[in-house]
């Protein structure tokens, strides 16, 4: 008997991609899979060693020009139906994003069943649309099944295969073994905001490892080049090393930097991106926060001149890193993408 289709369509983020990237992994000894995404950057470079990808370019559902919304999105949801009946699709799984959304709506019109996963304490919009045509949801984080209109599993988030735990870290990053290390995270794109905050605290008796994002990366250099115990990366394609070396992570609160940190058990203090839609970060922080396995520091408030000493003495707290590495640590379920898959092979019986 051949192997049923699983298509996989999620794009536009890295909190949108790797899910769908660690899901579809998995999910090949059980499926044949494909995946679709958007044209944008982070897309072609995230996809760019996985096979059957497809581009869609859709709409935007809440931004762009009004007038001609109802022919692009015409235009992609007979491109997304086409596109499931060429290639025999038989099941349908949507990470998140515009494309997303319009895999999901034509699977519906095809008879096609369908489910979603959103990595967020509060469902993006498009998902939450999307939930009208799916027969399920997966859930990152308590809270991320309000507004959906579908049976939920709160599975935790998948995390890539790619990510190990690396024994010798600190010899590999050649960091003192004695250093309290603490690694700086704002996404990948960056944020001068924690950029700022890891060149401060630099200057305290810490080793800081800092991925700036490539826009802030030479004016954080210039900022710090007369510091030693700072190791600077504009972006790091495998934080494996950077995660096992670390005793500490100060970062934004998306929903896949929290599955990372939980992977590694890895403690935090948590400072949400204020801008954030529907100030979701904040929601992922509180939802983290409310296990023990983080601290929660508004932007405003992560200015002031007590953040670091903060950072400091927490990251010389043996006992209480453990507490907070044990909680967080147990954040999600065991293996998310495994029960994903599961409730993807029922969804074919």
């Amino acid at each position: 008997m051949s192997m049923k289709h699983l298509l996989i369509a999620g794009g536009g983020t890295g909190g949108h991609i790797t899910p769908a990237i660690a899901v579809g992994q998995t999910a090949s000894e059980y499926f044949r899979v494909s995946y679709v995404c958007t044209p944008r950057p982070v897309d072609t470079l995230m996809y760019a060693d996985i096979e059957n990808v497809s581009v869609m370019n859709p709409p935007r559902l809440d931004k762009g020009r009004r007038m001609l919304l109802p022919f692009t999105a015409t235009k992609s949801f007979f491109s997304a139906r086409s596109l499931l009946k060429s290639t025999g699709v038989d099941v349908v799984l949507g990470t998140g994003g515009y494309s997303s959304f319009f895999a999901v709506a034509a699977a519906r019109s095809l008879g096609i069943p369908a489910a979603l996963f959103d990595s967020n304490a509060v469902c993006g919009k498009s998902n939450r649309l999307a939930s009208r045509f799916c027969r399920m949801a997966f859930t990152g984080l308590p809270g991320g099944e309000k507004g959906l209109h579908c049976e939920v599993f709160h599975t935790g988030t998948p995390v890539s295969d790619k990510l190990i735990k690396v024994p010798d870290s600190r010899t590999t990053l050649g960091i003192p073994e004695n250093s309290s290390v603490i690694l700086f995270l704002g996404g990948s794109q960056g944020a001068s905001a924690v950029n700022d905050l890891a060149v401060d605290t630099a200057e305290e008796d810490v080793f800081v490892l800092l991925q700036t994002g490539e826009r802030d990366y030479s004016r954080v250099i210039s900022r710090s080049d007369r510091l030693s115990g700072i190791k600077i990366d504009s972006f790091v394609h495998d934080l494996s090393v950077w995660y096992s070396a670390a005793d500490l992570v100060v970062a934004r609160a998306g929903g896949q930097t929290i599955a990372e940190l939980a992977y590694f058990g890895l403690p935090a203090v948590l400072v949400p991106y204020p801008f954030a839609a529907e100030d979701h970060q904040t929601a992922n922080a509180e939802a983290v926060a409310d296990k023990g396995a983080a601290l929660l520091v508004a932007q405003h408030s992560a200015k002031s001149s007590g953040f670091v000493q903060i950072v400091v003495s927490l990251a010389a707290d043996k006992d209480k890193l453990q507490k907070m590495s044990q909680a967080m640590s147990s954040v999600f379920p065991s293996d998310p993408a495994l029960s994903i898959v599961s409730h993807l092979r029922e969804m074919t019986q």
